[in-house]
C-alpha cells in the first residue's frame, strides 16, 4: 500500500511540473499524430470489446502523455477568444495560394464542455464550418474546415494559434 502511495505521489508531483511549464507544439505534434495513426488503426475507443472486462488499448495508452505534455487545451489558454474576435473584424477569409486537397484543421482538444460553444460562435462568427468529436478519455476534438488553398489552410493555422490552441494542425487522414 504504502509503494502505491508512493507511486502515486510522485506521479502526481511529475504532472504539476509538466503542467507548469509551457508545452511544446512539436512535441505535441508528435504525439497527436502517433494518436491519430492509432485511432485509425485500433478504433476511437482503444479498448478490446471482446474481452468482458475492458481492458486498456493502444489509444488510452498515449492519453497520459497528451496530458502530461500540456497538449490538451484548457479553458485558461482560451481567455482572450472573445477580444480576439472583436479585433478581427471585419474578418475575411483568404482563397489565395495553390490548391489543395480538401484539408480540415484539428484545432485541439478541450477539456471543459463549456469552451466546444464559446470556440464554435468564434470560428463561425469568422465564416468557419467547425465540428467537435469525443476524444474518450481527453475531452472534445475540435476541427475547422476544410481548406482548398494553401493561403486558407495556413490563415486558419495561424488564426488557430492565436486563438490559445497549442499545437493545431492540418488534419490530413480526418474527413470533415
Amino acid at each position: 500500500m504504502r509503494r502505491w502511495l508512493a507511486a502515486l505521489a510522485l506521479l502526481s508531483a511529475t504532472g504539476a511540473c509538466a503542467a507548469s511549464r509551457a508545452p511544446d507544439p512539436a512535441i505535441c505534434g508528435e504525439l497527436f499524430a502517433r494518436y491519430d495513426s492509432i485511432v485509425r488503426h485500433y478504433g476511437v475507443s482503444g479498448f478490446d470489446e471482446d474481452l468482458s472486462i475492458p481492458q486498456p488499448g493502444e489509444v488510452s495508452r498515449l492519453l497520459a502523455p497528451l496530458r502530461l505534455n500540456g497538449c490538451l487545451t484548457t479553458p485558461e489558454d482560451l481567455d482572450g477568444l472573445e477580444t480576439l474576435a472583436q479585433s478581427l473584424a471585419p474578418f475575411a477569409i483568404v482563397d489565395g495560394g495553390p490548391a489543395i486537397r480538401p484539408t480540415p484543421v484539428h484545432l485541439g482538444i478541450i477539456t471543459s464542455a463549456f469552451d466546444e460553444p464559446r470556440v464554435t460562435r468564434f470560428f463561425r462568427g469568422l465564416g468557419y464550418r467547425s465540428r467537435g468529436v469525443g476524444a474518450d478519455g481527453l475531452g472534445r476534438r475540435l476541427y475547422i474546415g476544410p481548406f482548398t488553398t494553401q493561403g486558407a489552410l495556413d490563415q486558419a493555422l495561424q488564426l488557430a494559434r492565436e486563438a490559445g490552441f497549442i499545437a493545431p494542425y492540418a488534419a490530413t487522414h480526418t474527413r470533415f
